[in-house]
C-alpha cells in the first residue's frame, strides 16, 4: 500500500485497489479455461516485462486478455503499468469510437484491466466480463 501513496493521487489508490482481487492464490491459463474463458491464441511476452505468459480470449462474448505473471507482487508492480500503457494507448488509436489498430497481435480495444492473484486480466469495454469470470475462479 505504501507504494501506491507514495506514487499516486487518493484517486488513483481507490481505482487500483479495487482492481485488485484474490491477492492470495495463483493462477494458470487453465484455471480460467475451467472457469468459462475460451483460450484463443497465445502472444510473445518480450513486449510485456516480467510476464511469463499471455493469452487471448474471450467470456460471455467479449475480449479477454490474461496475462500471467511468477507472482501476485509481479503482477502489480509490473503488470499494472502495462496494462495501463495499453489501454492508453488503445485510447490513442480509437478513431470514431471505435478501435482500429490490431498491430503487434494483440487486440486494442481494452478499456479497462483487473488483478486476479497472479494474472492480470485486459477487459474490453468495461469489467463487467472480467469481474464475472473472476467470480467463477471462486
Amino acid at each position: 500500500m505504501l507504494v501506491f501513496i507514495a506514487c499516486g493521487s487518493e484517486e488513483t489508490i481507490s481505482d487500483e485497489t479495487a482492481s485488485i482481487l484474490l491477492s492470495d492464490r495463483d493462477f494458470t491459463p487453465d484455471s480460467f479455461v475451467t472457469a468459462g474463458w475460451k483460450k484463443s491464441k497465445q502472444y510473445d511476452t518480450a513486449t510485456v516485462p516480467e510476464s511469463s505468459e499471455i493469452w487471448y480470449g474471450f467470456f460471455n462474448q467479449k475480449d479477454i486478455e490474461i496475462r500471467f505473471y511468477e507472482t501476485h507482487e509481479a503482477a502489480v508492480e509490473f503488470g499494472v503499468p502495462a496494462a495501463t500503457s495499453s489501454i492508453e494507448g488503445a485510447v490513442k488509436r480509437s478513431k470514431g469510437g471505435k478501435l482500429l489498430d490490431f498491430s503487434g497481435g494483440s487486440f486494442t480495444g481494452y478499456a479497462d484491466y483487473l488483478v486476479a492473484g497472479n494474472a492480470v486480466l485486459l477487459c474490453e469495454f468495461d469489467r463487467t466480463r472480467c469481474d464475472q469470470l473472476v467470480a467463477n475462479l471462486e
